[in-house]
This record gives C-alpha cells, sequence and structure tokens, in this order.
C-alpha cells in the first residue's frame, strides 16, 4: 500500500488517528510495551499481558482520540478467550504499540463491552 491514501485493512479513522491494522500488526510482532499505569492496572485487573497480547490481535477500535495532548490514541475492544478486555493504546516515538492503561469493562461506568454507562442513570450503581 505504499504510496496509497488507504488505510490498511479498509479501516479510514481519521488521519492523526491510530490504525487497527497497525494495531493487529504490532501485537503479532510483540511490538508493545505497557506504561506503569497499565502495570498497575493489569495487575489490579488480574490480567496477564499474554491476555493484553490476545486482546490486541483481533481487537476493534471503539473511540478515538486523536487529539489527546499526549498524542493520538484509542480505546480498542478484545477478548482473551470469552473476557472481553479494554486496552487504551498510543504509540512510543519508536512506533511500538504503547498500553496506556488496561481493564476490564464493567459497572459503574459500562453497562457491556462496547456501551457506556451514562451519568446519572438511575440503573447505574
Amino acid at each position: 500500500m505504499e504510496g496509497s491514501d488507504e488505510q490498511p485493512y479498509g479501516i479510514e479513522i481519521g488521519e492523526k488517528s491510530i490504525n487497527v491494522g497497525w494495531i493487529w500488526e504490532r501485537a503479532n510482532k510483540k511490538e508493545f510495551q505497557l506504561t506503569g499505569h497499565a502495570h498497575k492496572e493489569r495487575q489490579e485487573e488480574i490480567i496477564e499481558t499474554k491476555e493484553i497480547r490476545e486482546a490486541l490481535v483481533s481487537c476493534e477500535i471503539l473511540e478515538n482520540y486523536p487529539d489527546d495532548p499526549r498524542g493520538p490514541s484509542c480505546l480498542v475492544l478484545g477478548y482473551s478467550g470469552s473476557r472481553a478486555i479494554h486496552v487504551v493504546c498510543g504509540r512510543t516515538k519508536g512506533d511500538w504499540l504503547l498500553v496506556i492503561t488496561v481493564y476490564i469493562p464493567r459497572l459503574p461506568k459500562w453497562i457491556n463491552e462496547r456501551k457506556r454507562a451514562k451519568r446519572g442513570d438511575k440503573d447505574v450503581a
């Protein structure tokens, strides 16, 4: 695709955004690193590094944050077995995938792995 404006895997998410195909490639090559915050969250949520990789190799982008002051990032949803895992991804200066944070989506912030809970929703704890 060199010289083409087309994004790999047919997914166009914006000029400053992270492309899902790029995430899949980096995860498959094990070219990702976790921030200190991601390590802490991973331990608190009891998520192993191999589960993060498994979630990343076939993830989908849920939210895109192209204007994040720390650099373009996105929230992805992936699965380790049947367990849904959310990963906020960025890019290192060396072009590796940066795992900014990782967590299991659940109430009170998430109704399910794809739907955020609304503030003030009485059904949300």
